[in-house]
């Protein structure tokens, strides 16, 4: 029963919660039957699920429960409000959690999701209560999901704080996942289908400010483009960029160079007071194979693979007189899922280290980089590091469980010279496995979980090693 119970917050798009649970079954259904979806940008909408669940035409209890407020197609206004809450024991920090990182030994969370709809327009507000124990007690009040906007099939304008996934990545993302705080956003979203083609093209383009304390500039603003096409069900190519700007005290780079830096270095600034802007963009891809289609004998639903190439910092270099931004900080990241049945398997391997340049962080006035109150906002492992994660998952319905298994070596850089990046001599190596369990009852979904890690030159000082742990239980 207790490998049952055991849990990691590494699996992106874990089965915490409604939302959460009714997202993994919906996508995985339409993979398993080619439905003409786009997977790389996700929302805390319930409506964009409700959207996705009707191109389905399928049938499927327990999706429509998730799903009831979302599906109810009562154009007057509508309204829930649903507690959810969360209990964890230990010292090890959880990942993907919206910020969160539980500090002390036992943490306590209680909200209450609140989502309102009246025709095409949304809001959604999710205040949360916490209490934190060790060595003291540290009460705290936030709010991490709070939008208001216009919701269409194909068309969402708001404003808000929501996490936000993009790129086709299950346990991290080069670009925006929900690891940090979200930030206040801004945005337009379309998203259309080729007459009575599979087709489907999305973009978005939003704007807002790195709202929690920095270490550099104070609140800069923030930029967000996405592009994401699928000519057939089986293939998906997306390209996403985000910028920091402006900020207090600092002036704002014009809005050509915002739009396309071609000029992304200030020379002869040693105060540092002229226009500037930290850039960070990737390209990805997804190959969704449909093995059931192709083999009707055959137990495996579908196997697909992505990968998502990225870089932030931009170089300024030229085609003979026609300037051309291009990335620095390269990063890598590849995986794999195989499902059949109730069972799925899924890999991923991520690289966010370049031998010459930093990822994330190191620019020379937005040094923190893309971070809230130091989480990545992109990958969970940060920059200056590698990565490998493993997940078998078993979900036949209302209830499920998961093994999972991560490796993460982060290297400690420290500036580069002569062309090379110098880095510590010893890596900080972590290795956690864990397995967790869901059961759908009383019309929330209850999961529970502990987590073991294995830490290894801990803040890159030789010999210095850990044992961390964390057991936790919500609905």
């Amino acid at each position: 029963m207790l490998i049952l119970l055991l849990g990691t917050a590494l699996a992106a798009g874990s089965a915490e919660n409604r939302l959460e649970t009714a997202r993994f079954l919906i996508d995985r259904q339409a993979r398993a039957q080619q439905k003409s979806m786009l997977y790389g940008a996700r929302t805390a909408s319930g409506l964009e699920l409700a959207y996705r669940w009707r191109r389905m035409d399928a049938d499927s209890a327990l999706i429509e429960d998730l799903l009831e407020i979302e599906l109810s197609g009562d154009d007057g206004p509508r309204f829930q409000l649903l507690p959810s809450g969360r209990l964890a024991l230990g010292d090890q920090q959880p990942v993907l959690q919206g910020g969160d990182i539980e500090p002390g030994l036992a943490s306590l969370r209680v909200r209450a999701d609140g989502r309102g709809y009246f025709r095409d327009f949304e809001l959604m507000v999710m205040p949360e209560l916490g209490i934190d124990v060790g060595p003291g007690v540290d009460p705290s009040a936030s709010l991490p999901l709070g939008w208001a906007g216009y919701h269409s099939s194909s068309w969402r304008i708001g404003f808000g704080v929501e996490d936000r996934w993009f790129g086709p990545g299950r346990f991290g993302g080069l670009m925006l996942t929900d690891n940090a705080r979200p930030a206040p956003l801004g945005s337009i979203a379309t998203e259309h289908r080729f007459g009575e083609s599979p087709a489907r093209f999305r973009a978005e383009v939003g704007a807002g400010w790195l709202d929690a304390p920095r270490s550099d500039v104070t609140r800069p603003g923030w930029l967000l483009v996405d592009l994401r096409f699928s000519p057939i069900p089986q293939l998906e190519v997306g390209a996403t960029r985000t910028a920091i700007f402006g900020g207090v005290d600092r002036p704002v780079p014009q809005l050509g160079q915002l739009i396309l830096p071609t000029k992304p270095h200030v020379e002869n600034d040693p105060d540092q007071l002229l226009p500037d802007q930290d850039e960070m963009a990737a390209l990805d891809v997804r190959v969704t194979l449909p093995i059931n289609q192709w083999l009707p004998d055959s137990r495996v639903d579908y196997l697909e693979v992505w990968g998502q190439y990225g870089g932030e910092d931009v170089i300024g270099r030229h085609i003979g007189p026609i300037p051309v931004p291009a990335l620095a900080g390269v990063a890598n990241l590849w995986g794999g899922e195989l499902a059949a049945g109730d069972w799925t398997a899924t890999v991923e391997w991520a690289r966010l280290l370049d031998d010459r340049f930093r990822w994330y962080t190191g620019h020379r006035v937005y040094h923190d980089g893309f971070t809230q109150l130091g989480q990545s906002m992109g990958h969970p492992s940060g920059g200056d590091s590698r990565s490998w994660n493993a997940a078998v998952r078993w979900m036949p319905g209302e209830w499920g469980g998961e093994l999972s298994v991560a490796d993460v070596r982060r290297v400690g850089a420290i500036d580069v010279a002569q062309g090379r990046l110098r880095t510590l001599m010893s890596d900080e190596v972590t290795r956690s496995a864990s397995v967790r369990g869901w059961l759908y009852r009383w019309g929330s979904w209850w999961n529970a979980g502990l987590t073991v890690t294995t830490s290894s030159n801990v803040d890159f000082k030789t010999g210095r090693d850990e044992v961390s742990w964390r057991l936790f239980i919500g609905f």
